[in-house]
């Protein structure tokens, strides 16, 4: 009787995984044990409940679509919880695997259906012991969770994200080895990236304004972490981690000082931040070398006015308003290596808008 009850609990949660409504909304729910595929103009997909991914399936995720997280309490549970939080948020738990791959003109974007700051109202995806061959998240805004994606016993690709305004940005637990490449990591509560018995690869991100430590270590996981610019975490910009990283060592000509693994510790520099406003000042400021003044009558202008740039307002970090200045340090300061290249075959920029297109597990 008891195999019976889960058998038919099973059944009913696959039926109910997927459901139609009117203007093209999708609610979503429930076990996938297939091949599923949601695309963008079949969206918004609502989730009203947990999502599960059973072993052997596979979620496909197409550029542009748009997942909205419903805000409702569980009700029961499809699964043993993952941990506390799992087992009073949704989530997106995967077991097999799942191809979350934007475009960067067009990223997959998560949100919570209420998106006050500091309300995690889902867990976020869990990539719990998934098949790490076919598993990958990219191009993709994720927000509003307890912890945007935490990796266990697995190593996927995430990859040129922009993971925000979450408690936790990445969380590494049980050997979790992720490949974590580009992303934008920001305005997370408790961390932009924990790590507890992981040892993740950490290259070229910017992982900055959080509102307590940027990458958290546990003092035992061997870690990876080059060539990322970690700034402005206000509590610390990495804790438990090895003492070298962001003790500025050495500096590379035309570019801030960095640390014994190429991280730097500078402000990004977003395109209509305060910081840029400071660097064009600057900029505008600075003396013109006379010998290459054609024309010296105007050389020397009394009075001359200069108008301040006009500040916008922050905007969704990881969309096409938030694009890193022309006086960021993050241009062209990332893994040198040829795997991380940028499009028009330049050294990596740091953040989602640096590296290639595309990149193989």
């Amino acid at each position: 009787m008891k195999n019976f009850f889960i058998s038919a609990s099973l059944m009913i949660c696959a039926t109910a995984t997927l459901s139609s409504q009117a203007f093209g909304e999708r609610t979503v729910s429930g076990i996938i044990d297939r091949e599923t595929r949601w695309k963008a103009e079949d969206g918004p997909y609502i989730v009203e409940g947990d999502l599960l991914v059973a072993r052997m399936a596979n979620l496909v995720i197409a550029p542009g679509t748009k997942i909205i997280i419903k805000n409702a309490a569980k009700k029961a549970f499809l699964t043993t919880p993952f941990d506390k939080a799992d087992s009073t948020l949704l989530s997106i738990r995967v077991l097999g695997s799942i191809s979350c791959v934007g475009r960067r003109s067009n990223p997959i974007v998560i949100v919570p259906e209420r998106t006050e700051l500091a309300n995690y109202s889902w867990h976020g995806i869990i990539l719990d012991e998934a098949d790490s061959r076919y598993t990958e998240i990219s191009f993709t805004e994720i927000s509003g969770a307890a912890a945007a994606v935490t990796v266990k016993k697995t190593n996927p690709l995430l990859r040129n994200n922009a993971l925000e305004n979450s408690n936790i940005g990445i969380h590494c637990v049980d050997g979790g080895i992720p490949k974590i490449y580009n992303n934008l990591i920001s305005s997370c509560f408790t961390a932009g990236i924990k790590i507890e018995k992981s040892n993740p690869q950490i290259l070229n991100n910017i992982i900055a304004f959080n509102n307590n430590i940027g990458v958290w270590g546990d003092n035992k996981s061997k870690i990876t972490v080059k060539y990322n610019c970690v700034f402005g975490n206000t509590d610390d910009n990495f804790l438990d981690c090895d003492p070298d990283l962001g003790k500025l060592t050495r500096a590379v000509k035309n570019k801030d000082s960095t640390d014994a693994y190429g991280n730097i510790t500078a402000n990004p520099i977003f395109v209509g931040s305060e910081a840029e406003a400071k660097a064009i000042e600057i900029d505008i400021l600075l003396q013109t070398d006379s010998s290459r003044v054609k024309n010296k009558k105007i050389l020397h202008l009394p009075n001359l006015q200069f108008g301040k740039p006009t500040l916008k307002e922050a905007t969704v970090i990881g969309s096409e308003t938030r694009q890193l200045s022309k006086y960021s340090p993050c241009l062209n300061s990332g893994d040198p290596g040829g795997t991380f290249k940028n499009v028009d075959g330049s050294r990596n920029t740091m953040g989602p808008k640096g590296g290639p297109d595309f990149m193989s597990q």
